[in-house]
């Protein structure tokens, strides 16, 4: 039997909808959630965060959005995640903005990434 959705994964899935295929995989005890395969945001916890970058963080910064954080073994250690900023809650196209700030954020990450070699 599948297990449900959290209700912030459900809800992220809808509302990305105008997006495209919004795919959504268990993982460290949350859920990564996708758009064409780049990573854009992660649910922990019951709370959403999107992915950041050089180029968007001051953006999450400046909407008094947090880190995702989770405990190191000498330290807290600071993720590339954000919490989805207040402003976007209610407002689907405020909403959308941050979602597609969150996959070119995931894009580009992707591109730095070294490519795996086969044997």
């Amino acid at each position: 039997m599948k297990k449900a959705l959290p209700s912030i994964v459900e809800s992220t899935i809808n509302r990305c909808l105008p997006l495209g295929d919004v795919r959504a995989r268990a993982m460290f005890g949350g859920y990564g959630l996708y758009i064409e395969d780049v990573m854009f945001g992660l649910e922990a916890d019951n709370l959403l965060y999107l992915k950041a970058d050089k180029e968007t963080e001051q953006h999450f910064i400046d909407a008094h959005c947090t880190p995702f954080t989770y405990q190191g073994k000498t330290a807290p250690v600071k993720m590339s995640y954000w919490t989805v900023p207040s402003v976007a809650a209610d407002n689907q196209k405020e909403y959308l903005i941050w979602i597609e700030r969150a996959v070119a954020a995931g894009k580009r990450a992707r591109q730095k990434r070294p490519k795996k070699t086969k044997g």
